[in-house]
């Protein structure tokens, strides 16, 4: 005697459309996306700037100098002339730019459930994961030959949060194709259903 067919998981508990979800991490990516943005446009500026700024080289030689590491404000112009004619600066606030923008059109696209949100978040993620760590190690390498190793230490270590910071968005970007309900949310169409007489 064969056993009665089971209903399968899906039939018992059917998945159901989450727009929370895709709304929360829409929400994450736009603030991620104006983090890029600030952090490119520092960068974008400082590659056409022939002088670094004064009033930003006293707070980061203030900074150091509390840490007792021994660093001179002709050592930071240099190393800030050498990682702008190397295009340090360009390569990472280009790409941080660009990614941030389409992250940024991309969270509001999520937030309004639109599938395109997902892609373009996407790219702009991998766009500023590439470029933002390219740049961020172009500058921790160039930071040898003129500052002190502590101050190349936090260098690598800036390069890694980079890599770390745009890897969480490049997941959070990825989560609502991952993750069946939210997945369900996405591009929704109502459809009237008539009956015939």
């Amino acid at each position: 005697m064969s056993n009665p067919p089971t209903p399968e998981a899906s039939e018992l508990f059917p998945i159901r459309a989450d727009e929370k979800g895709p709304k929360t991490i829409a929400i994450l990516l736009i603030f991620g996306a104006t983090l890029m943005l600030a952090t490119g446009f520092g960068d974008v500026k400082n590659s056409f700037a022939e002088d670094f700024p004064e009033e930003d080289l006293d707070g980061i030689l203030e900074n150091y100098q509390r840490q007792e590491v021994n660093i001179t404000a002709e050592d930071y112009q240099l190393y800030h002339d050498e990682i702008r004619e190397d295009g340090a600066y360009s390569v990472r606030g280009f790409s941080l730019m660009s990614g941030g923008i389409l992250v940024l059109i991309g969270g509001f696209a999520l937030f309004k459930l639109k599938s395109i949100g997902v892609k373009l978040s996407i790219a702009g993620s991998a766009i500023g994961l590439i470029g933002g760590f390219s740049g961020s190690w172009m500058m921790a390498s160039t930071s040898s030959e003129y500052l002190p190793d502590e101050v190349t230490m936090i260098n690598e270590y800036l390069s890694y949060a980079c890599v770390a910071f745009m890897g969480i968005c490049l997941a959070m970007a990825i989560l609502p194709l991952i993750n069946a309900s939210a997945r369900l949310a996405l591009d929704q169409r109502v459809t009237l259903v008539t009956e015939e007489e």
